[in-house]
């Protein structure tokens, strides 16, 4: 609907549009620009979305937003923007060059929608924008059990804008011609988080104009925006039909990885009626003169070929020399045992944390002082996807690794990798011994038991940073010596694997009412964890001289029986 009745064109680096919290709790709604205001005295912290996967896109659209405008030629500038971070007035200035590429309706390109208008394209509901909406054959097998067909009909221009943003950044498979996202479907995100102020949630993943021209893509284009916001031009169409191929890095310019266009989408907008209060935002739940409940698709949008290296994101390989592929949520949240490749490089290099970061670890003067503080963290989100169907959204924070000293840091690297190998051992152990003990095959045990290694991670989860302070303290100990000074901190770290691989064993195979089951099968079983937690057989063995690199224990020499006499 081209914008009549004089209405303004809805332009987001222009009109208020993102619900921000502020220390003090009060929500408003502001503009892009407004995300310092009043930052020394009561300061945005958080985005206040009624969706958590809205607020993890919203900050990586401000991100990609600073990337793009704000972009510090080095890590001198970028230093001097953290300290003093930009007023409202210069944000505003420095969004107004490419402010034309951000307009959501009226006539010309439109933000994220496809250059064509799609006349003929599918006619689908707003919902459909909502990457945990049920699907159709959901809907035709009445399945829709957690997210229920018919709660969203209508959208805010805002929250429809933030929909768009969301399914572009995270999009899962949708069918024949229908891209994921560029990092694949439902990507994980890290972002590094200095501080409690929606300024340290974004500023220390912006990037350099050095890094920005360092990354895969091709920063010798034209200087177009059209490489940077694919809508600006026609589509690059990926159907084979019409000539159409995938698109690689050397046909984008870098920083396209914040505004890749995988869908081909056109949001229809339409004019509230005179009952206003009818009209109401089915998901914010406020009142818009202009709304959308529907939007026009086409498939073989924009391909994007292996090779992008999405710079909040980590990566991995499946072999050596493989591609880097996007690591994806997996079922069970984000805990210690998610460290290495997301934290810091895990020891095979087939894993390694988001160029963010990387690129913390690289600057001289770190945003935060010491281990594991509460001003420096990581946090990290996204779908967990069984191919199109979004089974949870997983979002959780920890701390990140920042000690200057090479030395101290190596050691405390190795600690952790050690610990978290470890940890995995014996939760793969304990569940065996349940299984073991209840089941005569335990191979093909009726259930599911991840949730008992599930709760062994939770349950050692607070153990395990007591476990890195106190290796810190070895690491740091000048007066011992040590070519292995944290050796006596994994030593500490199998006892209290053991306490909980035990109470877990305890808890799911119980004594009580083993006479109604196998109880030899039952002490074998336990006999056979107890042995392993000691270091003896070789799981057990492997545990200590493997994964925590310490000797195993040496078995006792039997007692020698006395002569009766």
């Amino acid at each position: 609907m081209p914008n009549s009745d004089n209405a303004p064109v809805f332009n987001l680096l222009r009109v208020p549009w993102l619900p921000a919290r502020r220390r003090s709790g009060s929500v408003e709604i502001i503009a892009p620009w407004q995300i310092t205001d009043c930052i020394d005295d009561d300061p945005f912290t958080t985005f206040a979305w009624p969706r958590p996967d809205f607020n993890g896109a919203a900050q990586e659209f401000l991100i990609g937003l600073l990337s793009t405008a704000v972009t510090p030629t080095d890590e001198d500038e970028w230093d001097a923007l953290w300290r003093h971070p930009p007023t409202p007035e210069i944000l505003q200035d420095r969004f107004k060059g490419i402010a034309h590429a951000f307009n959501l309706d009226g006539p010309g390109p439109r933000f994220l929608q496809d250059h064509d208008p799609l006349k003929d394209g599918a006619e689908k509901e707003v919902a459909a924008l909502l990457i945990d909406a049920p699907g159709a054959q959901t809907l035709q097998n009445n399945a829709d059990l957690f997210v229920k067909r018919g709660h969203i009909s209508v959208l805010s221009r805002a929250a429809a804008a933030m929909a768009l943003f969301t399914l572009s950044a995270y999009a899962p498979s949708g069918g024949a011609g229908h891209r994921t996202s560029l990092r694949g479907g439902g990507p994980l995100t890290t972002l590094v988080i200095a501080g409690d102020t929606l300024w340290g949630r974004l500023w220390p993943n912006v990037e350099t104009a050095e890094q920005i021209n360092a990354r895969v893509g091709n920063p010798d284009l034209p200087d177009d925006p059209e490489f940077i916001f694919p809508w600006l031009a026609p589509t690059h169409t990926s159907n084979p039909k019409e000539q159409g191929r995938s698109t690689s890095p050397s046909d984008t310019h870098p920083l396209q990885v914040y505004w890749a266009m995988p869908r081909r989408i056109r949001l229809n907008f339409e004019m509230a009626g005179e009952n206003a209060t009818a009209q109401k935002c089915d998901l914010t739940g406020i009142a818009n003169s202009i709304l959308v409940r529907s939007y026009r698709t086409k498939n073989y949008g924009i391909d994007y070929a292996e090779g992008f290296l999405h710079p909040l994101t980590p990566y991995y390989r499946q072999k050596p020399n493989g591609p880097q592929l996007p690591t994806h949520p997996q079922p069970g949240g984000v805990t210690y045992r998610h460290w290495p490749g997301l934290v810091i490089e895990n020891r095979d290099k087939w894993r390694n944390p988001a160029q963010t970061i990387r690129h913390i670890y690289e600057r001289h003067r770190p945003i935060g002082g010491g281990l594991c503080n509460d001003k420096l963290r990581v946090t990290a989100f996204g779908y967990d996807m069984d191919n199109m169907k979004a089974r949870a959204w997983i979002e959780g924070e920890m701390p990140l690794l920042t000690v200057a000293d090479a030395d101290i840091r190596g050691a405390l690297e190795d600690f952790i990798q050690h610990a978290v190998k470890a940890a995995d051992t014996v939760a793969r152990l304990t569940v065996l011994a349940i299984k073991s003990a209840l089941y005569d095959r335990p191979k093909d045990a009726p259930g599911d038991y991840g949730f008992v290694g599930e709760h062994f991670w939770r349950e050692t989860e607070a153990a395990f940073y007591e476990a890195l302070h106190e290796a810190e303290r070895l690491a740091r100990d000048t007066s011992s010596n040590s070519d292995d000074p944290t050796r006596s901190a994994r030593e500490n770290w199998i006892k209290i694997l053991k306490r909980a691989a035990l109470r877990l064993l305890n808890d799911h195979a119980p004594l009580e009412g083993v006479e109604d089951r196998n109880m030899e099968r039952h002490a074998k079983a336990v006999s056979f964890l107890h042995l392993a937690l000691r270091g003896q057989g070789k799981s057990g063995h492997a545990l200590f001289e493997k994964d925590l690199a310490i000797p195993a224990p040496k078995k006792s020499a039997p007692r020698k029986k006395k002569d009766a006499t």
